[in-house]
C-alpha cells in the first residue's frame, strides 16, 4: 500500500541531507521555517495528483492473489527565498537533486524520476510585499504490492455427492 507520508519524509530526508534546506507542507499545517533564526530559505511540496495511473500485473499461487502496480503521481515544489533570484537559484538546485544527484537514493527508497516539468515563477504579491518562489512539477513512479488471503475450497457437495479430497 502507498503511504503518502513515508514519500514524503524519504523526499525530506534526501533533500536535508544534500541540499541542507528546510522542507516543509504548507497547505497541511506545517509552520514556515522562523525569519527570526535567519531561514530565508525554504521548500514546499504538494501532492498535486496523488495517483494519476496504475499499471495492475495480478497474480495467485494457491493461497494469495497479489495485485502489483507501478503507481505514477505528481508532485509540486515550490522553492521560497528572500529573492526572485535566490528562489530560482533554489529551485535549480532542487531540480537537478531531482534529475541527477537524488537519483541513487531514491531509486533505494523505491521512488524513480519519469519526468520534471519546466520551472516557473511562482512568485505572489502579498498585502505588504513579495513572496519570492519558484518551483516545478516532478513526475514520480514507485511500486505498491497489495494481497489477499484466498479462500480454499478443498471439498464440493454435487448432486449429494461430495468431490474433492
Amino acid at each position: 500500500m502507498i503511504d503518502y507520508n513515508q514519500i514524503k519524509e524519504i523526499l525530506r530526508a534526501g533533500i536535508w541531507n544534500d541540499l541542507r534546506t528546510f522542507f516543509v507542507d504548507l497547505e497541511n499545517g506545517d509552520p514556515r521555517p522562523d525569519e527570526q533564526e535567519n531561514i530565508t530559505e525554504f521548500i514546499s511540496h504538494k501532492f498535486t495528483s496523488p495517483l494519476i495511473s496504475s499499471n495492475d500485473i495480478e497474480d495467485t499461487d494457491n493461497e494469495t492473489m497479489t495485485l502489483s502496480s507501478i503507481v505514477t503521481m505528481t508532485v509540486s515544489f515550490t522553492c521560497y527565498a528572500d529573492s526572485k533570484t535566490n528562489a530560482l537559484n533554489l529551485a535549480y538546485k532542487l531540480r537537478n537533486w531531482f534529475n541527477f544527484k537524488g537519483y541513487d537514493y531514491l531509486k533505494e527508497n523505491n521512488i524513480v524520476v519519469a519526468s520534471i516539468e519546466a520551472m516557473t515563477d511562482r512568485t505572489s504579491f502579498l498585502e505588504t510585499g513579495y513572496d519570492h518562489r519558484a518551483g516545478f512539477d516532478v513526475i514520480l513512479r514507485t511500486s505498491d504490492v497489495l494481497k489477499r488471503d484466498i479462500e480454499i475450497v478443498e471439498t464440493v457437495e454435487l448432486n449429494n455427492t461430495e468431490i474433492g479430497e
